[in-house]
């Protein structure tokens, strides 16, 4: 029996988002950071690494996660090159068969993974650099990768919703070993950077005006999430202010940062000078800083609040449905800084 094609429930663009960071692996000691077993509910086989890239030298770190499955089939597309009157193309090919298509031009879609080094043929050391499906590249990564090694990472924000908490997952599309990285060097300046497409809903300045919140709507493929952002430049969220309207939806970038909620107390109750202590008031959260943003990808037409509420709407009706008797389906100039890119971290020319 042929399985039955997902249909998307709303029919708004996505806004997508992406990130980059380069570091020190941690966490690669953990029991958690590769996992290969069955699932729960189907008993297939289901492969996961979760592991911290650490940017700086007080050892704040972003993580990172990835995970995949078995599945019917994987994707190779070919490029369009018009001077040689290639089309643009997508083969589907079947599981099994995936490392044996051989079909000039085409790629398969799937995670870039470099983690291990390997002799070339001139005698130089290079990452051993392969196109692997989610589920293969989990266990190359789990295998070969190892705290403090150097790494750049690259890939897409997730954004979902669990017990009422709105969650940010950085998803990998490509994980590779890098130039050694120095956070002792004078010139060192950490690398965790972001770019993401929001639906502005307003933004809102803390008591001294010196942190502004900017509230957001991410729209998915088949969910519409709530998500905060950060601006510290002034002249950014004035601009934010005075020129974006509530449910335009705009281009943003900046920074991944990771903020601890430190204060410094006094014991009290001791003989002679009191001990003056740093203590953290509650667990080191990260931020998404929008440094900049280009004006011109204002969309003032695409989302408008009744557009995202009759969306919320039907997706919410969607799911008390399943939940109540169940489912078939089956899962020109910019503002503040410019975007740089720091891929030339990495040592090898991209995919």
């Amino acid at each position: 029996m042929a399985e039955k094609k997902k249909t998307r429930l709303i029919d708004l663009v996505q806004t997508r988002g992406s990130f980059s960071v380069s570091g020190l692996v941690t966490g690669a000691d953990k029991d958690s950071f590769y996992e290969d077993k069955l699932t729960q509910s189907t008993k297939k086989p289901f492969r996961s690494v979760n592991f911290g890239v650490k940017i700086d030298k007080d050892g704040s770190s972003v993580y990172t996660y990835l995970n995949g499955m078995e599945r019917k089939s994987v994707y190779y597309s070919r490029r369009e090159d018009k001077a040689k009157g290639i089309t643009k193309d997508t083969q589907e090919v079947a599981w099994k068969d995936r490392y044996t298509f051989d079909k000039e031009g085409y790629r398969m879609i799937g995670v870039n993974v470099g983690v291990k080094k390997i002799v070339d043929k001139k005698g130089n050391e290079v990452n051993d650099k392969k196109v692997l499906t989610e589920f293969d590249a989990c266990e190359e990564i789990g295998t070969n990768l190892k705290d403090d090694a150097s790494v750049f990472v690259k890939g897409n924000l997730e954004f979902s919703t669990y017990n009422d908490k709105h969650n940010v997952r950085l998803v990998p599309t490509q994980v590779s070993l890098c130039r050694p990285i120095d956070m002792e060097a004078e010139d060192y300046t950490p690398n965790a950077q972001f770019t993401q497409v929001i639906v502005f809903t307003g933004i809102e300045p803390n008591e001294d005006k010196t942190k502004f919140t900017v509230s957001a709507k991410i729209v998915n493929y088949e969910s519409i999430e709530d998500a905060e952002f950060v601006i510290y430049d002034s002249k950014l969220a004035t601009a934010f202010r005075k020129n974006i309207k509530p449910y335009s939806s705009i281009k943003v970038w900046g920074d991944i940062i990771v903020e601890r909620d430190i204060e410094e107390v006094e014991e009290a109750s001791v003989w002679g000078t009191a001990n003056k202590m740093e203590r953290v008031n509650s667990p080191t959260q990260r931020l998404f800083v929008i440094t900049g943003a280009d004006p011109q990808t204002i969309d003032t037409e695409e989302y408008s609040e009744d557009k995202i509420d009759k969306a919320i709407a039907k997706i919410a009706a969607s799911k008390k449905a399943e939940d109540d008797y169940g489912s078939s389906n089956s899962n020109g100039g910019n503002w503040g800084k410019s975007l740089e890119s720091n891929d030339e971290l990495d040592d090898d020319e991209p995919w």
